[in-house]
């Protein structure tokens, strides 16, 4: 090779490296755009979105500490998939003729029930959230013409049990957890029986709380003519819960409240010595409501029947005082209003004398927050109370740095040690008891399905009440003193948990 051969080499070889380099450098500003162009889609998309500030926050700290990763977390756990998305839209058109011609003719019939009920609480603080309720969710209180509380599994299941065992028609069932044990088993047996007698049977259950359990009971079923359907599968959605629990049978009965399916709902299993919880069944016109959420969900998550219209009872007309007054609300993170939220916020601004809560997580938003230090410095008794045995440690460290704040207001906090509280109830001046499936934590308030009944009687709210203090026979007082105790190390890594439970 001849020297002016090598010069032209080395001339077109310096050429293609500066080539190369601009290239390289071209790629580079690229992505450094596309990535600027990716995190200002998600700025826009937070702020059109009404999250709030506290949230918007911590999301672009996170996209902004760790760019890439961050994106691709806010894609999968942070987006709003589900409000005003057209197959949404549709259904939930659906459900409101559906509604017209299922819900309302049981509203229609026991109006003077309901309108008797809202003059009865005229200047209690049950005025206001029954009227927060009816505002924000269109739900009035409907008759329950009995209902049985149960603070134990060992109490729930073997009733559940007994009433599925002597239903005609139907039974639905919907658990956020559907495990496969020893409760599960005697489940199965029953549920195999009844639909050998011709009954239909429904399961709908949250598709990634179950991921880890095996299916062969429900397949079981499915193969002997149950519906069996998970919710919430595809993957765009994996950040929301159907965190709803509920069994209706017949359309004359219903039980909802914290307990899931599994044994460990009874005993506590093998991680906890007991598992408190707080779940109720119903019976009357007040199923309705519920019956009317399950054909909801059903729709939503795949299903094709109207399963409201097929078996929405008859209408049963009640009259002034018959039976106990139960408003069933309802919130997901496709709803206009959290109304749940909304009504945690109202019960705190109008009691007069008490509001005490209990939820086994504490996340709350920032009205949440200051709905709770605002009525406890007014001079309201506000406790909360919260497992002291946790089942997940990040919430469990988020909520203590809460804590200083709460007690600054005078918010009293107890944690249960007896086991694993998981009970969701709140008790409001001996007046009016929330039951349901919502705990104060942000993912429940803003993102789950949720159900909450507000049961406006002085019984029963009397009786929670007094569960209550029983429960606090077997907690610990979280106290000034021992919030100062906490090292640095412990509150900083409180503060960084917390920071990242705004993530949603």
């Amino acid at each position: 090779m001849t020297p002016a051969v090598d010069a032209a080499l080395g001339t077109v070889m310096a050429h293609l490296a500066i080539l190369d380099f601009s290239l390289s450098s071209f790629g580079f500003w690229a992505l450094d755009i596309l990535l600027l162009l990716a995190i200002a889609g998600v700025v826009i998309a937070l702020a059109t979105d009404d999250r709030e500030p506290s949230i918007v926050l911590a999301w672009l700290f996170v996209i902004l500490l760790i760019p890439v990763l961050g994106l691709v977390a806010y894609f999968f756990i942070g987006r709003n998939f589900r409000r005003d998305s057209p197959g949404r839209t549709r259904i939930m058109a659906q459900m409101e003729e559906v509604t017209g011609k299922t819900l309302a003719p049981v509203m229609a019939a026991n109006t003077e029930f309901s309108e008797a009920v809202v003059a009865g609480l005229a200047g209690t603080a049950g005025q206001r959230i029954e009227a927060t309720g009816r505002t924000e969710d269109d739900a009035v209180p409907l008759p329950a013409d009995t209902v049985d509380i149960f603070y134990a599994g060992a109490e729930k299941f073997p009733a559940l049990l007994e009433d599925m065992s002597k239903a005609q028609r139907y039974i639905h069932l919907m658990y956020l957890i559907w495990k496969q044990d020893e409760l599960t088993a005697k489940v199965t047996d029953v549920l195999l029986g009844r639909l050998a007698a011709g009954v239909e049977v429904h399961i709908l259950y949250d598709w990634l709380s179950c991921i880890s359990y095996k299916k062969d009971e429900l397949k079981r079923l499915a193969r002997a003519g149950a519906t069996v359907a998970p919710c919430y599968r595809r993957l765009p959605r994996i950040n929301y819960r159907n965190h709803m629990k509920m069994a209706i049978i017949d359309g004359e009965t219903v039980y909802s409240g914290g307990m899931n399916m599994g044994q460990e709902y009874i005993d506590g299993g093998s991680r906890f010595d007991v598992w408190r919880d707080t779940h109720f069944r119903m019976t009357g016109p007040v199923v309705a409501p519920y019956l009317m959420l399950y054909a909801a969900t059903w729709l939503l998550n795949g299903g094709k029947e109207d399963l409201a219209t097929a078996y929405m009872p008859p209408p049963a007309e009640h009259g002034r005082g018959d039976g106990v007054p139960v408003q069933v609300l309802y919130s997901s993170v496709g709803t206009t209003f959290k109304t749940i939220r909304d009504v945690f916020i109202t019960a705190l601004g109008d009691a007069r004398q008490r509001v005490w809560i209990q939820s086994p997580y504490f996340v709350p938003d920032e009205p949440l927050m200051t709905a709770l230090c605002t009525a406890a410095a007014s001079g309201v008794d506000v406790r909360f109370m919260m497992t002291g045995v946790p089942d997940k440690k990040i919430p469990f460290y988020a909520a203590q740095a809460y804590y200083p704040q709460l007690l600054r207001a005078g918010v009293r906090v107890y944690q249960y040690k007896a086991g694993f509280l998981h009970a969701k109830t709140v008790t409001v001046d001996d007046q009016v008891a929330i039951i349901g499936t919502c705990n104060w934590d942000i993912r429940s308030i803003i993102l789950h399905d949720e159900v909450v009944s507000v049961f406006y009687d002085e019984g029963i709210a009397r009786q929670a009440a007094e569960h209550y203090e029983r429960d606090i026979e077997s907690c610990v007082e979280v106290t000034p003193e021992a919030i100062e105790s906490l090292s640095r190390r412990i509150r900083f890594r409180n503060s960084v948990y917390r920071l990242f439970s705004r993530l949603l």
